[in-house]
């Protein structure tokens, strides 16, 4: 895939008839005559505001590539914005996962996870950032998706968990936001990433 010319759209079908709307990423591919859309499945569902039988088909919007490039360069260190990608590669779908988050879920308001302000270093920050969280319940990482003067809007990429239940097996600890959520919060709480415990890019996986 070209990152810059390849055209991509969104498809947005109903999940039998369940009232949510699965969302998959179509390439197309071949010459102008016999062109045919090659339809990846990505982990990403809503709440359409509009009901629907046939399936959806919606072109990146220059925001959502915006945020896809971004995203590349951030994460996978990509400088050449004509760079052949395989759109078959895991990380490369992590980051279509996030674009298509933050395209078509709504932010939850996070103010009552913000943690208390303190004194430290901080970093310029930018939209395509890994960063930290500062929650009441710790530090998290997570991915700018979107930017402004006040809030910083991200994607987790760890579940939020109740301190009491942290030392728990995995499926017996209470999460309080799970991971792939889209939160808004104040820009105060965003702090660099080395504050989470797990900030490899891996956790996109």
């Amino acid at each position: 895939m070209n990152a810059v010319l390849q055209p991509l759209f969104w498809r947005l079908a109903n999940e039998q008839n369940s009232g949510l709307d699965v969302v998959s990423v179509l390439m197309p591919r071949g010459d102008e005559a016999d062109r045919v859309a090659i339809e990846y499945a990505i982990d990403v569902s809503f709440k359409p505001s509009n009901s629907h039988q046939n399936p959806i088909d919606l072109r990146w919007s220059e925001d959502d590539s915006e945020l896809f490039m971004s995203l590349l360069r951030k994460v996978l260190n990509v400088t050449d914005q004509d760079i052949e990608l395989d759109i078959e590669d895991g990380m490369v779908q992590s980051l279509i996962n996030l674009v298509a988050t933050a395209r078509f879920h709504t932010p939850w308001p996070g103010d009552e996870l913000e943690g208390e302000d303190f004194m430290t270093y901080r970093k310029e920050i930018e939209v395509g950032d890994l960063i930290s969280l500062n929650t009441k319940y710790g530090f998290y990482s997570a991915v700018i998706v979107a930017l402004d003067s006040i809030d910083a809007t991200v994607v987790l990429l760890d579940d939020i968990v109740s301190p009491d239940s942290a030392g728990l097996p995995e499926d017996e600890q209470d999460v309080i936001m799970p991971s792939h959520s889209l939160l808004m919060l104040n820009r105060v709480c965003v702090l660099p990433a080395e504050f989470a415990e797990d900030v490899d890019a891996s956790v996109l996986h």
